[in-house]
């Protein structure tokens, strides 16, 4: 079982050596950050919580353990996004993969954003080689609308609506 919980710098051995070369890959663009950056990086997003921020990472945390598995990102009002979208965004660490880990964190996202947004329909995009990210949008049910060109290049965009 695993909760969302805002991220703390306490995440930092955790969080930096969780960003293996797959997670640099999709979510970093192939750059390697330094402590510093995590640190400022888990600064930034315990800040955007407590703040009520439209853009904002939660860490995923096993109750049983209390070890931070991964991260998952509630994103909206982006230039992307219609009005009620919320787009999601998830990583889990190396260790913690292939246990569902991600579609379990992804449905608690979809959760906390319907309690602090009006969202109408929930987002993923990858990248069309990022498998792994595919997987976890059609495990849980999300219809695939197919690529879109976008500044980070063409991501596959895959839509949930929302419970009403």
């Amino acid at each position: 079982m695993v909760r969302l919980r805002p991220l703390q710098t306490v995440d930092l051995a955790s969080h930096a050596a969780g960003h293996d070369g797959e997670i640099v890959r999709w979510v970093n663009d192939g750059v390697v950050s330094t402590d510093d950056q995590h640190l400022a990086w888990l600064r930034r997003q315990h800040r955007a919580w407590q703040d009520g921020e439209d853009v904002v990472d939660l860490g995923v945390e096993d109750v049983a353990t209390g070890v931070l598995t991964g991260i998952v990102g509630l994103q909206r009002a982006l230039p992307y996004l219609a009005e009620g979208q919320v787009n999601l965004t998830y990583s889990v660490y190396p260790d913690h993969r292939h246990k569902g880990l991600a579609c379990r964190a992804v449905r608690l996202a979809m959760a906390v954003a319907a309690t602090r947004w009006r969202v109408r329909e929930f987002v993923i995009r990858c990248d069309p080689a990022n498998t792994a990210s595919a997987a976890v949008a059609r495990r849980l049910g999300f219809s695939y609308l197919g690529p879109r060109h976008e500044p980070e290049g063409r991501l596959d965009w895959y839509v949930h609506r929302a419970a009403s």
